[in-house]
């Protein structure tokens, strides 16, 4: 199952990867972060399904990564969220902020395809991706479009990080299945390769405080800056929120990239800008 990377800080980069058998049904906030006050109706939980206990009983659909709609059909994640893994057993959820089992929470939407960044390389280089839904995305109050960022981002800006991920720092503990948000403060990236970081053109970093920050279970999810999908959350390091900057995959590189891979009955330009960011 595909979770947030980690580098070792100024050593080794390495990565979680993309299997399925361990699996922590609890995986479910931000570090440092507070549950969302409002409806995120551009964020989605990319869901795989899994046998629900080590290899035996029933499948179940259990959160993987975040995602950001873009159209009626498409959706931006991170590319580790989706290398190796078998579309039959991916979905997305949409409209909701609670992942708790009840059918009626959200609608859950197949895949019809996806497709990788041809420059995509495992351990920090165009990790983005999109996703194609067999079926047409519903759009009203709680899911709608964002959209996405051509724009460079510097240091200094204040941007909304949301997700399901980890809420402690070394991953572990049962917390609650609402989604969670943070507001967080890019840094340029001589600063972020100053605090251990090797982020090259293609990236964004932020770092707000120590104690805050992305963790396993918020990859492929949104960095909203200036009411736009600014970056893709891409990896941080094995432990979150210890005074290390997270880094995302920066959009406005691969802007072009997406329009021409999410052409569909929606276009980018239908899609109104993101509130509360």
């Amino acid at each position: 199952m595909a979770t947030i990377r980690f580098v070792s800080v100024g050593v080794i980069l390495v990565t979680i990867g993309c299997f399925a058998p361990f699996v922590n049904a609890d995986d479910s906030k931000i570090v440092g972060g507070t549950t969302a006050k409002e409806r995120i109706p551009y964020q989605i939980s990319l869901q795989v399904l899994v046998n629900s206990f080590f290899g035996f009983g029933p499948k179940k659909w259990m959160h993987n990564c975040g995602g950001s709609i873009v159209n009626e059909y498409y959706v931006v994640t991170a590319a580790h969220c989706l290398d190796g893994m078998e579309l039959n057993r991916m979905s997305i959820v949409a409209g909701t902020n609670d992942l708790s089992n009840d059918s009626s929470k959200g609608t859950r939407y197949f895949l019809e395809s996806y497709m990788i960044h041809p420059d995509y390389i495992e351990l920090n280089r165009s990790d983005i991706g999109v996703m194609r839904t067999k079926e047409q995305i519903t759009f009203d109050q709680n899911v709608q479009p964002i959209r996405y960022s051509s724009d460079f981002v510097g240091g200094g800006v204040m941007c909304l990080l949301t997700g399901w991920g980890y809420t402690m720092p070394i991953r572990i503990g049962q917390t609650p299945k609402d989604l969670q948000e943070a507001e967080l403060t890019t840094i340029t990236n001589d600063q972020c390769r100053e605090r251990g970081m090797p982020v090259n053109p293609t990236e964004i970093c932020t770092f707000t405080r120590v104690g805050q920050g992305a963790c396993g279970g918020d990859s492929g999810g949104p960095l909203v800056c200036n009411n736009q999908l600014s970056g893709v959350v891409s990896y941080g390091t094995r432990y979150c929120g210890i005074g290390v900057p997270d880094v995302y995959t920066r959009v406005s590189e691969f802007d072009s990239w997406i329009q021409e891979n999410t052409q569909a009955e929606g276009s980018q330009s239908e899609a109104p800008p993101a509130e509360g960011s």
